[in-house]
């Protein structure tokens, strides 16, 4: 499913649907008349790369909630 192009999406991981082995990426910036979203994500060497992807080519990267720890009921 494609990401809508809107300002709440800035700072959210998302991946590029097409690629199998796509980097999650952060979303940088929007142009909402274009539907272009600039991504930002880091390579090896601490180094970063910077890319342009309309909004039907990415999905949004589903947060993993941590297990939440059970404690024993008092008797």
């Amino acid at each position: 499913m494609s990401v809508r192009a809107t300002e709440r999406l800035i700072g959210d991981a998302v991946t590029v649907t097409a690629l199998p082995k796509s980097p999650q990426m952060v979303v940088s910036a929007i142009n909402e008349e274009t539907k272009i979203i600039t991504t930002v994500w880091f390579i090896a060497g601490n180094e970063y790369q910077q890319g342009t992807f309309h909004a039907s080519a990415l999905d949004r990267v589903e947060a993993k909630k941590p297990p939440q720890k059970t404690r024993p009921k008092k008797r």
